[in-house]
């Protein structure tokens, strides 16, 4: 299976005690995948090694990839893809704005990527084909990189985080967990953690917290995915099982998404203030936050507040703001330059 090293593994598990201790936790705990990359850290580092490495071995010159208009999966195939030589396009829907929009497509532009603004899904079709061809006649050889780099490659580096954290657990480096907490946005994460302790032979239970779009977030589609993953690993070793994992066995909190995909919420800004103020830790708004703080008062209104809770930390943490410092709005496509006139939701946005 290809395979390229972007990450610094294990990342570190520690115990959160002065979050659980505020939030009437006695085991809780994260696993800081927000610094598993010395320039970029979260969730989009284990996908892009099997996703990035199977571009190269297919000779792809070009990445086409797709998010919000503050997206971490394009920033993140940029940076990584960048590094490996490749072309890097990103097709860019409206989201409401944030103070993380602005930085994000900033750091776009200093990364070379190639923004083309999509208002509507179908504009975000009609951009994809259009760029796709145009990659082709430039002999570019274009490669998709899925939303989220949720694929049933990309998703491969979860399942081998599962095991990850099985080896943690047998040097006693960290309780085995009864939950897993962890953001739902594209579904890769949940779902291959999910197929990986199964495998790995963990009894624990993960807790997806859909922080994305009802009609994409769903049982549904978790459990093709989880699927899809399984049998895309028993094409290089048939030896691993075939597991049938049936909807009713999944967990997907579905109450604290809020408005809308990125979406500030009560929930998830005190979530993000009490980590920053409590742990030091930085969370967004946008995933992290709503899950964490969705998946503790899940469990909390379940009474599992003795329970081993591993949080787990999807988000970069690495400050880039020095590589954007010098870049202008102005420079971005001109459908870009709201995010920076309007009003983000750190300024609008009333707490309750």
């Amino acid at each position: 299976m290809p395979w390229i090293s972007l990450g610094e593994y294990p990342t570190r598990v520690e115990k959160l005690e002065k979050m659980g201790e505020a939030r009437g936790f006695s085991n809780l705990y994260i696993k800081r995948d927000d610094c598993c990359n010395p320039v970029y850290g979260g969730n989009k580092v284990r996908k892009l090694e099997y996703l990035l490495a199977d571009a190269q071995q297919k000779g792809k010159k070009t990445l086409i990839t797709l998010g919000g208009a503050g997206s971490n999966q394009v920033l993140a195939t940029g940076i990584f893809g960048g590094e490996l030589g490749f072309d890097v396009v990103g097709i860019m829907l409206d989201q409401p704005n944030a103070m993380y929009v602005r930085k994000n497509l900033l750091l776009d532009k200093h990364y070379n990527i190639k923004l083309v603004h999509a208002k509507d899904t179908l504009s975000e079709i009609t951009a994809f084909t259009s760029q796709y061809i145009r990659a082709v006649l430039r002999g570019g050889s274009p490669y998709f990189v899925t939303a989220g780099a949720s694929s049933e490659i990309g998703n491969i580096g979860f399942v081998n985080a599962a095991f990850e954290l099985k080896e943690q657990i047998d040097n006693k480096a960290t309780p085995e967990p009864d939950y897993i907490v962890a953001a739902c946005g594209s579904i890769g994460t949940t779902a291959g953690l999910t197929l990986g302790c199964r495998l790995a032979g963990l009894d624990t239970k993960v807790i997806a917290v859909r922080v994305s779009m009802p009609w994409l977030v769903t049982k549904w589609r978790m459990r093709r995915m989880i699927r899809d993953i399984n049998k895309y690993m028993r094409k290089f070793d048939p030896s691993v099982p075939l597991l049938d994992v049936k909807e009713e066995e999944l967990t997907l909190l579905e109450d604290y998404l809020g408005k809308e995909y990125a979406c500030f919420t009560d929930y998830g800004c005190q979530c993000v203030d009490d980590m920053l103020e409590l742990e030091n830790i930085q969370l967004d708004h946008t995933y992290t936050g709503k899950a964490l703080g969705g998946g503790l008062d899940w469990l909390k209104k379940r009474g599992e507040t003795d329970a081993n809770i591993l949080f787990w930390n999807t988000y970069n943490s690495r400050d880039l703001s020095e590589k954007s410092a010098n870049i202008a709005y102005d420079e971005l496509p001109k459908q870009f330059h709201k995010y920076f006139t309007e009003p983000v939701q750190e300024e609008t946005v009333e707490r309750g």
